[in-house]
């Protein structure tokens, strides 16, 4: 019998999404980009060799801002959460992201405010090192709120547009959030051993852009930066997102996200000599192809 060659890739992915929604009335702006994104590859009698997958994430990420005269409030939310299915590795996590923020503005001049900054940063699932970590049913090392991050920030916000806005805050807390005991006993993401919660205080600046570069191109960009007075100051955190979606047509859309992170309180370990090493910059990307659905 002859052999049959065949491979199907869905390499791109098949989404559904809202693209790039903005609604006004005469106080509140509200944008949203949101979507499902899926992804195959199957592999019969395939020569080069590899391994059939499946993938798919959920993604939103809106705002909702209302402006009266001096004062402003700034909502938004940003959720991502995805699995990549393989023969081998069956289902992983791939994609994890919870961030809830709101900010509250009273107008001193024509573009600058007082504000007062929350933002809440965590996961919704445990996660493990890696694949054979999780098969082996070994502990992971991450779970909702292990870790959590609540920042508040009182500062001066800069807002020359409704598409931009640039916090600056020299009064800074950040709480750092450990609550599952074996991560905490470890003294995982900065946390001292046994304690739940880490407590920084310094400065920050927050910036946000969300624009529609073209009538089918929307950038939406968060950039957080923290140095601790407390702790190890002048050593940066950062915290920088980037989603650009694109409309291609009416049925047709893509969308590029990046997350790059340094966080100087997680550190890394040698894997050959395990003796500690500094803080390392992580990076995330994601790229989704497929069907548009505008809600």
């Amino acid at each position: 019998m002859k052999k049959i060659f065949s491979i199907l890739a869905l390499a791109g992915a098949v989404t559904l999404s809202a693209q790039a929604q903005e609604e006004k009335d005469s106080k509140w702006t509200l944008k949203n980009v949101g979507g499902i994104n899926l992804a195959q590859t199957s592999l019969t009698n395939w020569a080069a060799g590899g391994e059939n997958s499946v993938a798919w994430n959920v993604y939103f990420n809106g705002s909702a801002n209302y402006k009266s005269d001096r004062w402003s409030w700034d909502n938004g939310i940003v959720a991502d959460f995805g699995k990549t299915y393989t023969s081998s590795n069956k289902w992983q996590k791939s994609l994890d992201k919870l961030n809830l923020n709101t900010k509250v503005g009273y107008g001193i001049s024509k573009h600058w405010n007082m504000s007062f900054l929350a933002d809440f940063l965590t996961q919704f699932a445990e996660g493990h090192k890696n694949a054979a970590a999780a098969l082996n049913n070994e502990a992971p090392i991450s779970k909702f709120m292990a870790p959590g991050y609540l920042t508040t920030a009182l500062g001066f916000d800069y807002k020359p547009n409704s598409n931009f806005s640039m916090l600056m805050s020299p009064v800074t807390g950040k709480l750092t959030f450990v609550t599952d005991k074996a991560l905490s006993d470890a003294g995982a993401y900065g946390v001292q051993k046994g304690k739940n919660v880490l407590a920084e205080v310094g400065a920050s600046l927050v910036a946000n852009y969300n624009q529609n570069i073209t009538s089918n191109i929307n950038l939406i960009s968060k950039l957080t930066l923290f140095t601790a007075y407390n702790n190890n100051f002048g050593n940066i955190d950062v915290n920088w997102d980037v989603m650009v979606s694109f409309k291609i047509n009416k049925y047709l859309a893509a969308n590029f996200s990046t997350n790059l992170v340094y966080d100087d309180d997680i550190k890394t370990i040698d894997e050959k000599t395990k003796m500690p090493r500094g803080a390392k910059v992580q990076l995330r990307q994601v790229l989704g192809l497929g069907v548009t659905y505008s809600l």
